[in-house]
């Protein structure tokens, strides 16, 4: 298929108008996945299972309200919509930062509400989060000819990616300065700063976003798509757009392969930063954590590389115009391996969504079930492989900060009297040892100070000492391990700053998910973002994207309330859970392998 040749003015105007609807749409990300970074900081406040349930509430309503969304926006237009999604959510978060702020506050107080209020408020936030995709992909749908949507699906997974970054490193970086200069209980700063940044993209958008080049002073061309050759401007009505849409057995499979993919992406997502955090007892500034940037000077001589070496790729062509392009992407990409579990993911979903959308358009004429197959393919590969590389660690201290009474080498027998079997169990061992509570009383239920407790209080609250029986250097012996926090208000949790020994490297695992990562979202990329357009067609692209995303997060909510579930009982279940939907995926992929977007009719 022939590419259309765009003037230069064109495609800067192009470009004003997608670029900041894709940075709206990563600040999106950002105000929706910060619920996975407040989780692993909150600890036992959000346990896993409540984080499984409001996750699950926020997925399924993004899902239906597709269903509504979807035609609306074919109706209105783009910019109504990605408008009405940053509003929204800014919105919906500055209100959930004000409930945390007040939860933090006073955990006890408001604890037995706060899964059921979460739910509410985060199910409004993905209400409105629900307006971006489909927004994104409407528009884009008037502004790219097919041949040239293969390029936008490496568009679509690079704004996904750094959607991702801002999620997981951004915010992770704003909760650890917050903790600094505002105190522990500051969480509410990841749900206050998407906010704000959302709040200014809605004016932004305001200015620049058009929902046609005719809007923007260029003339409309035909896209290719399935709406080629249909040039009448009346919208197709809903029910009649719901029966193409939904009598495609394209777009059917499409929806189907998305399932899947919303299981797969955030079942790596989500779960791999919680899985590091609880299991491995992994430090903040781990790469596989949050990271650390450092050596200023190197990040910026690679970004002045990638800028240098992509001027000269715009004045270069054929083989040399490709060596350059892929030297200044890599330079870019470089000095995110620093950025902890969000640049690994950024960095993934970069190479993946551009090299997916490419090769698509230059090996596979447009076709994007070959190149979905073959990620899927790797995907069901990789998850098998992670069976073997959960390294749960045992009782055997690896590194121990001094005064803390442990050494490396300390093989932990017992804690508080209670066996240690398994570092999981040390840590509850040491949560659950009674504390000086102050204006509360121990709950040892819940194994916290509370105010509104109704279990007696304990008569040996601690003394600044936890008794444990160690073997060291192969001699039993009784110490005394010091209490990191023997006074504690309502709310508070003891935590041992200690790490255990791991019986594989963590970055065997990190590989996997990075592999994992990679393939799901230029999967995503290229279904979600591009064979929606190419199939659904400029009039029907929102109504296409809404069905297809709405599968995606039917996946997303399945996975959320079936790990919350698996692995509290044990992470063993983790890529057990995740295997058979990456088989299920790929063999999907082969019944859309040749297909094709037709012109007007070909619904």
């Amino acid at each position: 298929m022939a590419a259309v040749a765009h003037t230069s003015a064109f495609r800067t105007r192009r470009f004003l108008n997608w670029f900041p609807m894709g940075l709206t749409y990563a600040f999106l990300y950002m105000g929706r996945y910060n619920l996975t970074v407040a989780k692993t900081s909150l600890g036992d406040l959000m346990t896993k299972e409540d984080f499984g349930i409001i996750f699950a509430a926020g997925t399924f309503c993004y899902a239906f309200a597709f269903l509504i969304n979807g035609p609306l926006v074919d109706r209105l237009g783009g910019r109504l919509g990605i408008l009405l999604a940053s509003a929204g959510s800014a919105i919906a978060n500055l209100v959930m930062a004000y409930y945390l702020h007040g939860l933090l506050a006073d955990p006890t107080a408001g604890a037995e509400s706060m899964v059921t209020t979460f739910s509410i408020l985060y199910a409004v936030n993905m209400y409105f989060q629900s307006f971006g995709a489909v927004s994104i992909v409407k528009v884009n749908s008037n502004w790219f000819h097919v041949s040239e949507r293969g390029g936008f699906s490496g568009i679509f997974g690079t704004m996904i990616s750094s959607g991702i970054f801002l999620a997981f490193t951004v915010n992770g970086w704003l909760l650890k300065l917050a903790t600094s200069h505002i105190g522990p209980k500051s969480q509410w700063i990841v749900f206050a700063a998407p906010s704000l940044l959302l709040g200014l993209m809605f004016f932004v958008e305001m200015g620049l976003l058009q929902n046609q080049p005719s809007g923007a002073g260029h003339k409309d061309f035909d896209t290719g798509d399935a709406s080629s050759g249909d040039t009448s401007d009346e919208p197709i009505p809903t029910l009649e757009l719901f029966k193409r849409i939904l009598t495609n057995p394209v777009i059917l499979t499409v929806a189907l392969i998305e399932f899947c993919t919303g299981i797969l992406r955030n079942g790596v997502m989500h779960w791999f930063p919680i899985y590091a955090k609880e299991v491995w007892v992994l430090p903040s500034n781990h790469a596989l954590v949050y990271g650390q940037w450092t050596h200023a000077w190197l990040i910026g001589v690679m970004f002045c590389v990638a800028a240098v070496s992509g001027f000269l790729a715009s004045k270069s062509a054929g083989r040399r115009r490709v060596v350059l392009v892929s030297l200044a992407v890599l330079a870019f990409l470089a000095p995110f391996v620093q950025g902890g579990w969000g640049g690994i993911l950024f960095i993934a979903g970069v190479i993946g969504g551009n090299v997916a959308g490419w090769v698509s358009d230059l090996v596979f004429q447009s076709r994007r079930g070959p190149a979905a197959g073959g990620l899927y393919a790797a995907l069901a590969v990789c998850t098998g492989l992670m069976i073997f590389t959960l390294a749960e660690p045992g009782n055997v201290v690896g590194d121990a900060p001094k005064g803390s009474g442990l050494v490396a080498g300390d093989e932990v027998l017992q804690i508080g009297g209670k066996k240690i079997e398994g570092w999981a169990t040390a840590s509850a061992a040491i949560k659950c040892w009674p504390a000086q509570c102050i204006d509360s009383k121990w709950d040892a239920k819940k194994c916290v100070c509370s105010t509104k407790s109704t279990v007696a209080g304990t008569d040996s609250p601690s003394q600044g000492t936890i008794p444990a029986r160690i073997n060291r250097d192969g001699r039993e012996m009784d110490i005394k391990i010091a209490d990191p926090m023997m006074k504690q208000k309502a709310g508070d949790k003891r935590k041992l700053k200690v790490r255990p020994v791991l019986p594989m490297s963590p970055f065997f695992l990190g590989a996997i998910v990075f592999l994992m990562s990679l393939c799901v979202i230029g999967t995503h990329g290229l279904l979600s973002g591009t064979a929606t357009m190419d199939f659904g067609g400029r009039k029907g692209a929102g109504t296409a994207v809404g069905v297809i995303d709405g599968f995606v997060y039917l996946g997303t909510g399945v996975q959320s309330l079936s790990l919350g579930y698996l692995t509290s009982q044990s992470w063993s279940y983790w890529p057990l859970f995740l295997l058979p939907f990456a088989v299920i995926g790929f063999l999907l992929c082969l019944r859309i392998w040749n297909a094709k977007p037709g012109g007007s009719g070909a619904h």
